[in-house]
């Protein structure tokens, strides 16, 4: 009876660490990931060069934060898609390129780092060319690469208000 509970106690405790090893999915982060970042990234700026908004917040996790040059951080969905409006239908932001520079990841976490050149076209204003940095931090989510933090630096200086007429 004992040599048949110590069988029995080898083969639950065998049958049990052959479970525990190897058949979890791989947490590595590979090829496949950096072309769907890749896609992401091309995407987005097809979104943006067309002033879709709409489509631009699908792109970003739903706790998503960005940090765009000379401005205030700004957190969640509402303050992504109201960013990307002002940006695009009132500063007139379009004709944007990105040049990949990095991306890196590991398990559901990467990075991507690029180059950007933009036109700035606002009413009644001069086109202005910005170009400037973005760096991307993305969460994968059921499967599939989203932004989650966002930072943007401009190499144009900050913009300064025209001084205000003397009142009269």
């Amino acid at each position: 009876m004992r040599t048949f509970l110590a069988l029995c106690f080898a083969l639950v405790l065998a049958v049990t660490l052959g479970a525990c090893g190897g058949s979890a999915p791989s947490q590595e982060f590979g090829k496949e990931d950096v072309q769907q970042i890749h896609a992401l990234v091309q995407n987005f700026i097809a979104a943006y060069n067309a002033k879709d908004v709409e489509k631009i917040v699908t792109f970003f996790s739903p706790t998503a934060t960005i940090m765009p040059a000379n401005r205030s951080i700004l957190g969640g969905t509402e303050s992504v898609k109201g960013f990307f409006n002002e940006r695009l239908n009132v500063e007139g932001a379009g004709d944007l390129e990105i040049e990949t520079l990095a991306v890196e990841g590991h398990g559901p976490l990467a990075y991507f780092a690029g180059a950007h050149v933009l036109y700035l076209k606002p009413a009644g204003a001069e086109p202005q060319r910005d170009r400037g940095k973005v760096m991307w931090i993305l969460k994968k989510l059921g499967g599939q690469w989203k932004f989650d933090r966002q930072m943007m630096s401009s190499d144009l200086p900050p913009m300064v208000p025209a001084p205000e007429a003397p009142a009269k």
